[in-house]
């Protein structure tokens, strides 16, 4: 299916449809959590549901994103670009923390999901690959920065190291 050019309008429906699947899915379950339960929850048709995500697979995509983003807003909250990369790399991992408590009874589910259906299927696998290997590259960034301010001596290559972390 094609994707849809998406009004404001229309990305905030998606905003919401997503907040309130996260919030049935740690309730219920993703699997109980149906589009008519959704559409009941915030007022509109199965039909407006599906326009957005014709099936759960979209939808659960999208809830990722949101979880990625959720933890991406929390984490730069606490993030001050005057602070040395050490300070920065010390804040992402206390504001990952900080996210993991402020949003475990909600995303967590979906994300423990995404874990045991990352070995089922090669889109799932995919998604969970990409949202491991963005939050690398968050870390790396971190550690290269600090090691241009000679503030790291890292004894194995940075990639490898935010492998670690």
């Amino acid at each position: 299916m094609k994707a849809r050019p998406e009004t404001r309008k229309g990305e905030s429906t998606r905003q919401k449809i997503a907040l309130t699947a996260i919030r049935l899915a740690a309730r219920h379950g993703f699997a109980e959590a149906s589009f008519q339960m959704i559409a009941d929850e915030i007022g509109l048709s199965q039909s407006a549901v599906m326009y957005h995500f014709p099936d759960k697979n979209a939808l659960f995509a999208e809830l990722v994103k949101t979880i990625v983003r959720h933890n991406h807003e929390t984490v730069s909250e606490l993030i001050d670009l005057k602070d040395d990369a050490g300070k920065r790399l010390l804040k992402h991992c206390l504001g990952n923390v900080t996210w993991a408590q402020r949003y475990r009874r909600q995303d967590a589910q979906v994300l423990i999901l995404l874990y045991y259906l990352a070995g089922r299927g090669e889109s799932f696998s995919k998604l969970f690959t990409q949202m491991i290997a963005a939050g690398r590259e968050r870390i790396l960034a971190h550690l290269l920065a600090g090691t241009r301010e000679g503030l790291f001596r890292l004894k194995d290559e940075p990639a490898l190291v935010a492998e670690m972390i």
